[in-house]
């Protein structure tokens, strides 16, 4: 019989040489490590409608109570969730019509269905709903405007559903066809103490669904914090926990050792006292205290310290990896952790990570846009040039420049050597050319028209020694 050299991995011949080879050792459970057994389901399917409301309940009361959970979405929703229009038909009157027309529709009273948040509040609570709840809906009504459906809202109605809506293909409130593509939605309302009401079923071209996605077969969006979630719930029930025992550790202790039975002579004793009750009375009041012990006798305050420096030193790691649900690296949260080096590096790693939510985002406005065009070609509104192409960019918010000097220099010269554009730069800087551009001819035929010299910048821009440093 040949030997086994190795369970999991080679067994062995007569000669010693291995006969056969397992494919995987991730699937050969041993005494070190079990596999997971778990069935292969869609994702939807790992997150049935009640464990997702108590996911959602739970992600939202992080957000609601712990500070660090909460600073974390905000952080973010900064750098994924603000952008700015810009035209770009080619036409330099046209791309002014449209731009103040965006700028119209964009306020509150114009787009939002309850007339409370103008367009860029409404981008960035839609990408935080779906951060915290996974997704979100936006409904385009016949006006123009816009009604935001928090996820919630969407689910199988437990009374009121149509006999012709097949059950198999309704997942989780959207109604699929074959292919698997949203065909409905099922929208409810809010009703009394939580209940939820079914309102209607809402064709999938009039909705956008706004989800975070990580299957092909997923139907419903799944929130980022989900692997987090307990992380932060056990930070934030930790930290209550070492408040608890730094106030309890700020109460004064006094603890008496004695080693005499007999009553001690000057201090005092209840005269309702018993044996088991203290010997020693002592009164702190407000000034030092002296105390005179039986020999053999000993007092000694009770001192903790707390939070311990492990304790301290544990939080940080946890937090960290619970920043990392969003890819925040950990020098947002404390700017001394790096030195300046290690904070650019973190940043640059991070807006890598933040492009794809970016584009998702950038995603919504142009199909809000293209639809809202649309309607304005089609009544009269908006009348497109024959040599226009309706063509627009929305901006995402960009970086200030951590050191102008060197900066400044190097956009310029690589503009100079062909490797980057104007347009390029002051995209990075979530600036519009364009306008730039206006803007600096309108001022130099103000300071001509006023007889006063046009300051221009100078062709070579030379790096500014400052404190020693380039």
């Amino acid at each position: 019989m040949p030997a086994v050299a190795d369970k999991r991995r080679v067994v062995l011949g007569p000669d010693g040489r291995p006969l056969t080879r397992m494919d995987y050792d991730a699937v050969e459970a041993g005494k070190r490590r079990t596999v997971p057994l778990s069935s292969l389901k869609s994702e939807d399917e790992h997150l049935p409608p009640e464990k997702r409301r108590m996911m959602v309940s739970t992600a939202r009361d992080l957000q609601r109570n712990f500070v660090l959970a909460a600073w974390a979405i905000r952080k973010h929703l900064d750098y994924v969730s603000t952008f700015s229009f810009q035209a770009k038909t080619g036409v330099p009157e046209f791309d002014d019509s449209l731009e103040a027309l965006i700028r119209w529709w964009s306020r509150a009273k114009n787009i939002d269905a309850a007339a409370r948040h103008p367009l860029r509040r409404m981008i960035r609570m839609a990408e935080e709903r779906r951060t915290v709840d996974g997704d979100v809906f936006l409904m385009k009504l016949a006006d123009g405007r816009i009604q935001a459906v928090e996820g919630d809202r969407v689910k199988n109605p437990l009374i009121g559903l149509p006999a012709s809506i097949d059950l198999k293909r309704l997942v989780q409130g959207v109604l699929t066809d074959e292919a698997g593509a949203a065909v409905a939605y099922a929208v409810n309302r809010r009703g009394s103490i939580g209940m939820m009401e079914f309102e209607r079923f809402v064709p999938a071209e009039n909705m956008i669904h706004h989800a975070y996605w990580g299957r092909f077969d997923q139907i419903r969006g799944i929130s980022p914090l989900a692997p987090a979630i307990n992380t932060y719930r056990d930070m934030y029930e930790g930290m209550d926990y070492a408040l608890a025992k730094l106030k309890v550790a700020q109460l004064f202790g006094l603890v008496f050792y004695r080693e005499n039975a007999e009553a001690v002579g000057i201090t005092t004793e209840s005269a309702e006292s018993t044996d088991d009750s203290p010997k020693y009375d002592v009164d702190l009041g407000k000034g030092p205290v002296k105390l005179e012990l039986e020999p053999g006798d000993r007092a000694e305050w009770l001192e903790s310290k707390t939070p311990a420096g492990e304790t301290i030193a544990y939080l940080d790691k946890v937090l960290g990896m619970a920043l990392k649900a969003l890819d925040l690296p950990y020098s947002f949260n404390d700017e001394s952790f790096t030195n300046f080096f290690g904070s650019r590096a973190a940043l640059n790693h991070y807006l890598q990570s933040a492009y794809s939510k970016r584009a998702d985002n950038q995603d919504v406005l142009d199909h809000l846009t293209m639809w809202r065009v649309r309607m304005w070609i089609d009544d009269g509104v908006l009348t497109v040039p024959s040599k226009a192409r309706l063509a627009w960019d929305w901006i995402p918010k960009g970086l200030p420049w951590w050191n102008p000097a060197q900066e400044v220099n190097a956009d310029v010269q690589s503009i100079a050597a062909g490797l980057n554009s104007r347009t390029r730069v002051c995209r990075e800087r979530g600036e519009d050319v364009y306008e730039i551009i206006d803007e600096i001819a309108e001022e130099n035929a103000y300071l001509t028209e006023k007889g006063l010299p046009v300051n221009v910048a100078p062709a070579n821009v030379q790096i500014v020694e400052i404190g020693g440093e380039k």
